[in-house]
């Protein structure tokens, strides 16, 4: 079965990704507001970490589903950038490394909230800090991550005559995509970038798993020794922040870490009949941002306080408008 390429999107597709473009900015703006305005945490570090974490992973989600987002036909490391405002602006290749590059920020936004949640348990018991020199390293080494993925895709752009190639010998049936605006096409087996693009985020991913891990190990223990020297209130608010950051790391990743599979499996075993459910995957992608924002609202018992109070002020005012809508219809 030989792949076929659409000239287009299914129109489903677009509609899902804009639609959750929207909801995603007012999602993640209402967690910023409450960051901003109702956050418990007195330490400012940790509060703008929160917010540069939120804030990248909301550039990402609103970047791939609204600014540019692409179409691809896997198992084919290839597509196109459906935007008709950015495939003008950009070319394919620069939109590719940009939708990376702030991709690949999310790891080191995550790892300097662990660091910051950690140092802020530490203050209870300096001797216990994690020196200084390692965390330093290890934030300089995350923030080294995006540069380095978005620095091996760049060197691993094909010319539109190498594409047309790989095309012609692997996919023949889809070489009027080279006429697509926006389109471009990767190939990894005799690209030496490509591969090494492919092996750092396994890598990054499992060296700050295990400093995440430890981080949070560490803090556990930090907080289980110093219990009894702090009030009820103040262990409350430092192992509720702690629970909000694991659950926001862990349960978005569903979102992310299933499409990767379902996409990995059919590159490398060629599932063309399983293009478009895979392309799907990235409607999934799409909502991390938006998923991780309700989780830190919902694992936060004074934010859901607040939530609560939105609401109820909103019942209350419902009834008044809908009497001044009466009343004006009566006049």
């Amino acid at each position: 079965m030989e792949l076929i390429c659409p000239r287009s999107p299914p129109i489903y597709y677009t509609v899902i990704l804009h639609s959750i473009a929207v909801l995603s900015m007012a999602i993640n703006g209402f967690g910023i507001y409450l960051i901003i305005q109702h956050s418990k945490i007195n330490k400012s570090k940790y509060r703008l970490c929160q917010l540069y974490f939120l804030i990248t992973t909301m550039c990402v989600e609103v970047y791939m589903s609204l600014i540019a987002p692409g179409y691809y036909y896997f198992p084919m490391l290839g597509g196109f950038d459906s935007s008709s405002i950015t495939v003008n602006l950009f070319p394919p290749e620069l939109s590719t490394l940009f939708y990376f590059f702030f991709f690949c920020f999310e790891l080191p936004a995550l790892i300097s909230c662990f660091q910051f949640r950690n140092d802020a348990a530490s203050d209870l018991s300096p001797r216990l800090k994690v020196p200084k020199s390692i965390n330093y390293f290890m934030n300089f080494l995350a923030h080294c991550f995006p540069f380095l993925v978005a620095g091996c895709f760049h060197n691993g752009t094909l010319s539109k005559h190498q594409q047309y190639l790989i095309l012609l010998q692997k996919f023949p049936k889809c070489l009027h995509i080279l006429d697509i605006p926006g389109s471009i096409v990767y190939e990894y087996e005799n690209n030496l970038w490509l591969i090494i693009a492919g092996m750092l985020p396994p890598l990054f991913i499992c060296i700050f798993a295990i400093f995440g891990i430890f981080l949070t190990g560490h803090t556990i223990y930090i907080l289980q020794k110093m219990r009894k020297f702090m009030s009820a209130s103040t262990f409350k608010l430092h192992k509720t922040a702690l629970i909000t950051l694991v659950l926001q790391c862990f349960i978005p990743f569903s979102c992310v870490g299933i499409p990767l599979i379902i996409i990995f499996t059919v590159i490398l075993n060629n599932y063309v009949e399983y293009q478009e459910l895979a392309t799907d995957t990235m409607i999934l992608i799409s909502t991390h941002s938006m998923v991780s924002t309700i989780v830190m609202i919902a694992s936060n018992s004074h934010f859901m306080e607040k939530v609560r109070e939105i609401l109820e002020f909103f019942k209350k005012s419902t009834p008044k408008i809908s009497s001044i809508v009466e009343r004006t219809i009566q006049i």
